[in-house]
């Protein structure tokens, strides 16, 4: 069975933002409050970490609804013909 493109680009935000929290990114996020530590390095690892939690948290969900929508309608189209 092969996977819709949305089903797989939500799992890959989501393991994007797995192994950037397993990684310590969540200890850089002092970026949005004005308190870098580290430098420009962990600064921009606060940054792109913030980056993956919108999109495991706002994005994800919705492309894991579409993908299973529009494979649920694809099937029941198949059906009907």
């Amino acid at each position: 069975m092969r996977r819709h493109p949305f089903v797989i680009a939500a799992l890959g935000l989501i393991a994007l933002f797995v192994g950037l929290h397993l990684g310590g990114g969540r200890e850089s996020v002092g970026v949005l409050s004005g308190t870098v530590v580290g430098g420009p390095w962990r600064m921009g690892l606060g940054i792109v970490y913030t980056l993956a939690w919108f999109g495991a948290v706002l994005v994800a969900p919705v492309l894991l609804l579409a993908g299973l929508a529009d494979g649920v309608l694809g099937r029941v189209r198949r059906v009907r013909h």
